[in-house]
């Protein structure tokens, strides 16, 4: 079986807004025939992550859902505020810092790091410490999307 692969995404360095990185970053993994589940810290920024998949590129479109909707499972983009994966992705675009990823359920985990110092970034760096030590995932760090 392949390693898991985990991608820590440095905003700041890619100077890319959360909601651009989130939208290109699905685009690219749709377009490759994977289905993906975007996490939400929570649904204000579900919904801003919703606008951005409509709007991040003149004339494009990216078939996507919001969790709930009758068929969430037949998505091939999902916006959640939690982790229950409905439509089976196997890709997971994190907005929401994570402080343990869940390598069980997902071939490769996407980390978008805040831009801002705090908790968020913190339990981030925690989890990437924990991963590398623990050495059972590929692990990338990057500055571009």
């Amino acid at each position: 079986m392949d390693r898991v692969k985990v991608e820590y995404v440095n905003l700041r360095q890619a100077r890319a807004g959360l909601e651009q990185a989130a939208a290109r970053l699905a685009e690219r993994h749709f377009s490759q025939g994977r289905k993906v589940l975007i996490l939400a810290a929570d649904p204000a920024q579900a919904e801003l992550l919703d606008r951005a998949l409509w709007s991040y590129e003149q004339n494009s479109f990216l078939p996507h859902a919001r969790a709930g909707a009758p068929d969430q499972a037949r998505e091939p983009v999902l916006i959640a505020t939690d982790l229950a994966n409905p439509n089976q992705a196997t890709v997971l675009i994190s907005a929401a810092p994570l402080g343990e990823m869940p390598c069980a359920d997902f071939s490769h985990l996407i980390q978008l790091l805040p831009l801002e110092e705090g908790e968020g970034l913190q339990a981030c760096r925690a989890c990437y410490k924990a991963l590398n030590q623990a050495g059972q995932v590929e692990l990338t760090h990057t500055t571009s999307i």
